[in-house]
């Protein structure tokens, strides 16, 4: 099976998949200073105050790695996102494609769903009018 075929037959929801995509964008696509203290510099300071300053592990420690983990859990999730539209995308102008346009560059990932989309659509019909 060919990759872009696998891409198309994966059935997924692919609007869902861009709107998550669209709301991560927006909060990981720019190395802003808050990233890096959340996700850097405060979990380095928090265990280098438990390990060499021996302070204890009380509720705010807890909430502030949780916090931690949850916004690196976000980032892996956009990452593989991203990469996966970028797969749409490929897919997408392999065909001749995007059919639509924004001139928002913040909506992109909806132009490459559609396209998917389209493109899921035309298999199956195809696929069921050979079953006939």
């Amino acid at each position: 099976m060919h990759p872009s075929q696998y891409a198309i037959l994966n059935m997924k929801n692919y609007f869902e998949i861009a709107e998550e995509y669209a709301i991560l964008e927006k909060q990981y696509a720019n190395f802003t200073l808050n990233f890096w203290i959340d996700m850097v510099i405060y979990p380095a300071f928090l265990v280098l105050s438990l390990v060499f300053l021996g302070q204890s592990i009380g509720v705010f420690t807890v909430m502030s790695i949780h916090k931690t983990v949850t916004k690196w859990q976000e980032y892996i999730r956009y990452l593989i996102l991203k990469q996966e539209i970028h797969e749409w995308r490929a897919v997408v102008q392999s065909i001749g494609g995007p059919f639509i346009s924004t001139n928002d560059t913040a909506y992109q990932s909806y132009v490459y769903a559609d396209g998917m989309q389209r493109l899921l659509g035309s298999f199956l019909s195809k696929e069921s009018s050979k079953c006939l």
